[in-house]
């Protein structure tokens, strides 16, 4: 419960900063990249200015229920806890909440099967995080178990913190695609001993990457490695101890554990799957450094 309102406390500043930001700011509206749970949406789009969102977009089973009533055309969310109730009807600019009319920035738009409504209206209502960073011109929104799992990522346990960091979205920048080489057939995650926010991915040998997570909760790319067009990009870290995790799809198998100096690998165990995934695994004796304050 207290760990709920402190969530609770840092939606509603969120929510109030966001306002002051968004108002009156289309500009950059039109434009932004907009992350909900760590993932880029690429489904965005603009409507008079105003960034709209695919209402499912939002979806977290824990949070918030929808409905949609195709006679009517009306779409439903509600919380879990029926504290907030929404209604939104294709084509108006009117929504109703908890039985009251509120106005929209730009009206509820039907897309390809999908239901479009402005970012800041769902995000303020239903009480999601938002954080807009003008600099990279990003729009960050977490829903409560995306917040969770924000908490966990930057100060919880490490091996569900890694298994974490490793789905998140990628942002590479400014960075040249790595060209692709032949036989693909592993996926392997380094990170230093202890941590969680910064690691490295070699996919097969052809391309090695390195990645630090931001206070997003995203993983930007720092150095890239592309061994076939024999291309470096950025700075090279310098991690000391260190131990992996090793997707070999093709063997079906999945090993990990420590790196030695010379870069030889020590493993710790391994576990045949008919379908091998990208994950983590706790190593003997570890324990997490790097947990944010």
């Amino acid at each position: 419960m207290i760990a709920l309102k402190k969530w609770l406390r840092l939606a509603v500043c969120s929510a109030v900063l966001a306002s002051f930001l968004w108002a009156g700011s289309s500009a950059y509206a039109a434009s932004s990249s907009v992350y909900i749970n760590g993932h880029l949406q690429d489904n965005v789009i603009t409507v008079q200015g105003h960034t709209m969102v695919n209402v499912r977009a939002l979806t977290d089973p824990a949070w918030i229920v929808f409905a949609y009533d195709p006679k009517t055309r009306v779409v439903t969310v509600h919380t879990k806890d029926n504290r907030v109730f929404v209604q939104l009807r294709e084509g108006e600019k009117t929504a109703t909440v908890n039985g009251k009319p509120v106005k929209l920035d730009a009206p509820v738009v039907s897309k390809d099967g999908l239901t479009y409504v402005p970012l800041r209206f769902l995000t303020e209502t239903l009480g999601a995080y938002i954080r807009y960073n003008p600099e990279d011109n990003r729009v960050i929104v977490r829903t409560p178990t995306g917040q969770a799992q924000y908490e966990t990522l930057m100060r919880g346990d490490l091996t569900e913190a890694r298994r974490i960091a490793i789905q998140l979205a990628r942002v590479y920048g400014d960075a040249p695609s790595p060209k692709p080489g032949e036989g693909y057939h592993r996926h392997n995650y380094i990170f230093p001993e202890g941590e969680a926010l910064r690691f490295i991915f070699d996919d097969s040998g052809y391309c090695i990457q390195y990645f630090e997570v931001n206070d997003e909760g995203l993983a930007i790319l720092k150095w890239q490695y592309d061994t076939v067009a024999d291309r470096e990009w950025g700075t090279k870290p310098d991690f000391d101890k260190q131990v992996y995790f090793m997707n070999q799809f093709m063997a079906s198998l999945f090993t990990y554990g420590t790196v030695d100096a010379d870069g030889g690998y020590n493993e710790q165990g391994r576990i045949y799957l008919d379908n091998p995934k990208d994950d983590v695994l706790p190593i003997d004796g570890e324990k997490r450094t790097d947990a944010k304050p």
